[in-house]
């Protein structure tokens, strides 16, 4: 899927996390925007190779663990921001943060399981590719979808609220 597409799906899904969790509408939506920038990015961008010529996925990134860990950077920086805010105490929104941010490398992988090249799993100990469909990246209907059920989750974040 495009980039663009993970933005507007984990934006979604985290903001819909965090208002769940207690955050207020705002906060989250704005919380939710930056980190799933940035996560996607560090994603997309530490996890892919050009070989050939073309552009491949790599297991840096591209499996669910190392997602998770990937995508939870941003939120520990924006927790620490918070925390360093409040004189370092930990305050309600900086937890919902942390938590909610476990989401988006594993939204991530979801989306790129859709697509021709997958992503990747470990059998027999060494990374395989594993693909749900084989949609292509710039499939305008699979990417639209992926948007209108991030954009559908965005409206129930605020619906939460």
């Amino acid at each position: 899927m495009k980039l663009l597409t993970h933005y507007v799906f984990s934006t979604g899904l985290l903001a819909l996390a965090a208002t769940s969790m207690g955050a207020a509408f705002p906060s989250a939506l704005f919380i939710s925007l930056i980190t799933s920038v940035m996560g996607n990015s560090i994603i997309d961008g530490l996890g892919h190779e050009e070989r050939g010529g073309y552009v491949r996925r790599t297991p840096l990134t591209h499996t669910v663990p190392r997602s998770i860990a990937w995508g939870a950077v941003p939120g520990i920086i924006i927790s620490l921001l918070l925390a360093y805010g409040s004189q370092w105490r930990v305050t309600p929104l900086a937890v919902i943060v942390l938590l909610s941010n476990l989401l988006l490398g594993p939204s991530h992988m979801f989306l790129d399981a859709f697509t021709e090249r997958g992503i990747y799993v470990k059998r027999r100990g060494r990374w395989v590719r594993f693909a749900i469909a084989h949609i292509s990246y710039g499939n305008s209907l699979a990417n639209g979808a992926a948007m209108i059920v991030g954009s559908l989750m965005l409206f129930a974040a605020f619906s939460v609220h």
